[in-house]
């Protein structure tokens, strides 16, 4: 876990606290406004500025965010691109992933392998996530033994794991899952079909509260910023 202490500290001592978010599509989400990296900037600027007394430019300028979510990737495509997120020299990593390494051909094994190499190349803090568990059974199940194989590598100081995957599977998935498909021939769907593995602006808020609580002990209600942020508020509440 991450305290606001430490945050501070790297403001004030390096006037920056940057993020970079890696992953594939669940990760990058950029057709869902508001997705759940940009929620999770927003809530830390807005409680550091808290912690700060009320110095919102150490807070907003300083905390800065970097996609690096390329849609379709596996943990191996991420293992290549480790010299590209690099290049930001980010203060922390946040991945999530996984779900494509099922039916794209990289088994568990390397996938774990792959987060192990991705996780000592960027040398840097790191919080690694399993992919949210989906509206689909079909892919719950081809997803879960590496959910398992995830569990089983080692936290140490620079490195934290969340279990995502059964966190999420509590969650309003019926409301979570409502974005219709494009076409997808390797997941097997057919425009028009349900998309039950991408979560929309509901499910991206819920993904913004694991992250938000596991890493940085900070609460968040999802429903409450969804609400606020539909009703026009121009700072949604949380």
């Amino acid at each position: 876990m991450i305290r606001l202490d430490e945050i501070a500290k790297d403001l004030k001592e390096a006037g920056k606290y940057w993020i970079s978010f890696a992953g594939d599509s669940v990760t990058s989400c950029e057709w869902v406004h508001p997705n759940w990296r940009d929620i999770v900037i927003y809530v830390l600027q807005g409680e550091m500025t808290d912690f700060l007394n009320g110095d919102w430019k150490t807070s907003e300028w300083g905390i800065k965010r970097f996609n690096f979510g390329y849609d379709g990737a596996t943990t191996r495509d991420i293992l290549e691109k480790v010299g590209k997120i690099k290049i930001v020299n980010p203060d922390l990593v946040v991945g999530m992933m996984g779900g494509n390494d099922p039916v794209l051909g990289v088994g568990v094994d390397e996938s774990i392998e792959n987060i192990r190499k991705i996780v000592e190349r960027l040398d840097t803090s790191v919080v690694w996530c399993s992919t949210v568990y989906s509206g689909s059974e079909k892919k719950n199940k081809e997803y879960t033994p590496y959910s398992e194989a995830f569990l089983k590598i080692l936290d140490d100081k620079n490195f934290q794991k969340v279990d995502l995957f059964n966190l999420y599977k509590h969650f309003p998935l019926k409301r979570i899952f409502t974005f219709i498909s494009e076409e997808n021939p390797i997941e097997g769907l057919e425009k028009g079909d349900p998309d039950l593995l991408h979560p929309n602006q509901l499910g991206n808020a819920y993904v913004a509260k694991v992250i938000l609580k596991e890493v940085f002990n900070i609460d968040f209600d999802p429903e409450l910023y969804i609400k606020t942020t539909l009703s026009g508020d121009k700072y949604p509440r949380y």
